[in-house]
């Protein structure tokens, strides 16, 4: 049986420079597997030179605080196909608990503006 691979998609606002943004996700009960990550934004620069996070996916910590943004983002040059960050043999969903929490850090390249920020998950179904 072939595997359903499907992208979930997670956004939240940065509205105040400076200010840490917590936020918890649930991912649909039927998600099996965490294959791989991508971090985008409305506002590509600011997540470039400002952002940094920490992620953990059911209770298992996947980027450590202050992991750069820009590590986890792809560049229009990469093939659709292979824009995610691989997550090794995958994360075990379990709770289907996502907790980000993410810091914008002032930088003279970008000044600040309110700016989206998107996680997207590529995900292993049931």
């Amino acid at each position: 049986m072939e595997r359903r691979i499907v992208d979930k998609p997670f956004t939240f606002m940065v509205e105040a420079e400076g200010e840490p943004v917590s936020k918890k996700f649930d991912l649909d009960k039927n998600v099996k597997l965490v294959r791989g990550i991508l971090v985008s934004s409305n506002y590509p620069n600011l997540l470039f030179y400002r952002g940094s996070q920490r992620i953990e996916i059911s209770g298992e910590e996947i980027f450590p605080e202050n992991y750069e943004s820009k590590i986890l983002m792809s560049g229009i040059s990469v093939a659709p196909d292979q824009k995610f960050r691989t997550l090794g043999n995958g994360v075990v969903a379990g709770n289907g608990e996502v907790k980000v929490q993410y810091k914008d850090t002032a930088n003279l390249h970008a000044p600040f503006e309110r700016y989206s920020v998107t996680i997207i998950l590529q995900c292993e179904m049931k």
